[in-house]
């Protein structure tokens, strides 16, 4: 069988195309096995008379592939991206660097190696395992076969060409890295036109299939627990009181929940599946309950390292893949005027080019800092960056928003950044009319709008929001303002009971 010809014009974004594709079928099975698991999870808590989340409108969609489809797409562009690039930029370095040097290759392997063994070190987990077990090895074989067949000379400024591009462009968008950086990225770059504004609805659409797949327990809405060998009534009083303060649900059924409980005279067994975590006494644990439970969380979590390897990916690996693919465009479109080597430069000078351009757009359209004393005039201007740079010092002054004469104006606004902001200053807003004014935001279309109203409500305190917002819970079709609406019962103080 003839081998496949990867030297140029074959551009490296085939390989990543490649890589990409092991990665969505992996990560489509583990979000689809993850589902159901959810699914299990969350119809016995219905079951039980708990309020479920998500509702019954999200969760029969748990066992059908597009969520898994689509929810795996987020492991793909970020893990999946992560290790094909990782393993791309190894097999050049290997080839071009060192020339196929036998004992680099080894220092490679035991890189490789090393990391299987890191993505494991808190218990095995298969489906992370087969991520780097099965793409890093065949993007390494298919880079380096390439490399190896593309013997074109070029100088040394045109390797630079290549080279510099993407450390430069981490550079200088690393200047921007700080706590609301992915918060203007989304305002500025998303919200602002309709094509972001389609993918940001699909993000939040799907984003909390994948993200349940590797959360801790403690990080999960629903959690379970059962008590075997109840030996007094107080006890179980008190512990059912603990933990329902801390979000787990009690179960009749012990088999298959997350936390079994199990008293031995005044020590408490805490297990996970048919394995023994920790032995407590019952008084330490009712004094700082919270503390216990979140132990429990960080000794059965295994896949506290898959998240940070997902996180890194997601930080570096994703903007590469955007750039990798923006230059294959580039280098095929100019491969029809130009030859190879002219395409691929001008491809590397134009993304280079192409991502100064973004980088400073973005920077004048940041939010900058607005005077207590400027409050009134900005947020009447014509620049909506400008008012929502008002808001925000409203919201981190903790002002009145009603005081100020722009607020009725501001609350027809048809800019979907200007309502989020809005609602989150209402957070802190103690005019009993505003609450009204807060509480229509949780009809808004946008998303970001409803979880932002959500969370207003919970931080005002004010416990007549909990009925409105049960309802919008059993009534809502997105999972993502399931999330916020119940989060804010939490901050409101409300506790799960089952319902008659």
């Amino acid at each position: 069988m003839k081998k496949p010809n990867l030297s140029p014009p074959f551009h490296p974004v085939g390989i990543v195309f490649i890589g990409l594709l092991m990665a969505q079928i992996l990560a489509t099975i583990q979000v689809y096995l993850s589902n159901l698991e959810l699914y299990a999870t969350v119809s016995t808590a219905s079951t039980a008379g708990y309020l479920a989340i998500p509702n019954q409108q999200v969760m029969d969609g748990l066992q059908n592939f597009a969520p898994a489809f689509f929810g795996g797409l987020f492991f793909t562009f970020t893990i999946g991206a992560g290790i094909t690039l990782g393993t791309m930029a190894a097999a050049w370095i290997w080839t071009r660097v060192f020339l196929s040097n036998k004992f680099i290759l080894f220092f490679f392997l035991s890189v490789w190696l090393g990391l299987l063994l890191l993505v494991n070190i808190h218990g095995f987990c298969l489906i992370p395992t087969l991520y780097f077990l099965l793409i890093a090895p065949v993007i390494f074989k298919l880079t380096a076969r390439r490399a190896s067949n593309w013997h074109s000379p070029s100088s040394r400024m045109q390797q630079l060409v290549h080279l510099i591009p993407i450390p430069l462009l981490a550079l200088l968008w690393f200047t921007q890295f700080d706590s609301a950086m992915f918060l203007d990225l989304r305002d500025n770059l998303l919200l602002s036109n309709l094509l972001g504004r389609k993918f940001s609805d699909f993000y939040y659409t799907y984003t909390l299939y994948p993200a349940e797949t590797f959360k801790s327990l403690d990080q999960k809405m629903i959690k379970t627990w059962g008590f075997e060998n109840n030996q007094t009534r107080a006890i179980n009083l008190n512990l059912q009181n603990r933990l329902a303060a801390n979000g787990y649900l009690l179960l009749p059924d012990t088999a298959n929940v997350d936390l079994k409980i199990i008293q031995k005279e005044d020590i408490l067994v805490f297990r996970s599946g048919e394995y023994i975590i920790f032995q407590i006494p019952v008084n330490q644990f009712l004094s700082d309950s919270q503390k216990m439970l979140q132990k429990f969380s960080q000794q059965i979590d295994r896949k506290a390292t898959f998240r940070q390897f997902t996180f890194l990916s997601l930080l570096i690996g994703f903007p590469v893949l955007i750039y990798m693919v923006l230059h294959a465009v580039l280098y095929y479109l100019f491969l029809v005027f130009l030859d190879r080597k002219a395409a691929a430069l001008t491809a590397s000078i134009m993304c280079l080019l192409i991502g100064i351009i973004v980088l400073v757009y973005f920077q004048l359209n940041r939010s900058g800092n607005i005077n207590f004393k400027d409050i009134s005039q900005a947020l009447q201007s014509e620049n909506w960056q400008t008012r929502v740079a008002a808001l925000k010092t409203i919201q981190q002054e903790k002002l009145e928003i009603a005081d100020y004469r722009a607020y009725p104006r501001l609350l027809k606004s048809r800019i979907p950044q200007e309502r989020y902001w809005l609602a989150r200053t209402l957070a802190f807003s103690r005019r009993s009319s505003t609450y009204d004014d807060l509480s229509t935001f949780l009809n808004d279309k946008n998303t970001n709008v409803r979880c932002m109203a959500f969370y207003s409500l919970g931080l005002r305190q004010n416990p007549s929001a909990i009925q409105p917002i049960l309802e919008r819970i059993k009534i809502s079709d997105n999972w993502y303002s399931q999330m916020y609406a119940y989060n804010a019962l939490r901050s409101l103080g409300w506790k799960q009971t089952k319902s008659p």
